[in-house]
């Protein structure tokens, strides 16, 4: 015998996905803005380093004889 299929099961009500609240999306804005900032200063540090660095090499007096 098959099993009976119920006549008025209606769908199941779908729950939205929850939003993030007003103070979560300005916690998650401050925090991206606060990485990429970081890290514009990081590799500002880099090349200014290696900027160093090879200005360094060409300013080593070479030894007199």
């Amino acid at each position: 015998m098959p099993p009976e299929l119920p006549t008025n099961n209606p769908l199941p009500p779908t729950i939205p996905s929850p939003m993030p609240s007003q103070k979560a999306q300005s916690w998650g804005t401050l925090l991206a803005i606060v990485v990429i900032v970081l890290m514009v200063i990081v590799g500002a540090f880099y090349a200014w380093g290696k900027r160093i660095a090879e200005q360094n090499t060409y300013a080593v007096p070479t030894a007199t004889q």
